[in-house]
């Protein structure tokens, strides 16, 4: 099976071809990255993976610490052009963990999250809930990230990658 990752350094910073060695894996995962930067770039990324078995998204984490809460519009837009080229089932949309910033009010991501469980189940996409699996899996969910409070740890892609193969 032929995997795309689209997303930011959540993506990005994950040895996903490990996770999944029976699988070709191609990690588009930029640091950085945006909703409105990954829609500008997805024709280039869909040309480094051009027909994929499965597509698993994670982006929206920037937007947020950018104070950008209005980034659904082109997040279905990402949607739509992926749809193009594999079933919406195939999409597997992963919503935002519970990641730390002072600046964020708490409903700040279960509000975002909200928004991607509505588009996925609009679109029909798979929904993997991330932010359920750290609050339930881990002792605490601070437990799934680094020291900065956003990236992510061992056990925070252990249990993603875990969430994510159960999907597949």
């Amino acid at each position: 099976m032929k995997l795309l990752f689209l997303g930011d350094s959540l993506v990005e910073f994950y040895d996903w071809q490990a996770r999944f060695p029976p699988h070709t894996v191609i990690n588009a995962g930029l640091a950085g990255e945006t909703v409105a930067g990954l829609l500008a770039s997805l024709p280039r990324l869909l040309g480094r993976c051009p027909d994929p078995d499965r597509v698993c998204l994670m982006i929206g984490t920037n937007n947020l610490l950018m104070e950008d809460y209005a980034f659904l519009p082109d997040y279905e837009r990402i949607l739509a052009e992926l749809t193009t080229i594999v079933a919406p089932e195939r999409i597997t949309i992963t919503n935002l963990p519970p990641f730390e910033a002072d600046h964020l009010a708490p409903s700040a991501i279960p509000r975002m999250n909200a928004g991607l469980h509505q588009l996925s189940l609009t679109k029909k996409t798979a929904f993997l809930d991330l932010f359920s699996a750290f609050n339930t899996e881990a002792q605490t969910a601070a437990a799934c990230f680094s020291d900065d409070g956003v990236h992510l740890s061992d056990l925070g892609y252990a249990i993603w990658s875990a969430c994510l193969a159960d999907s597949l």
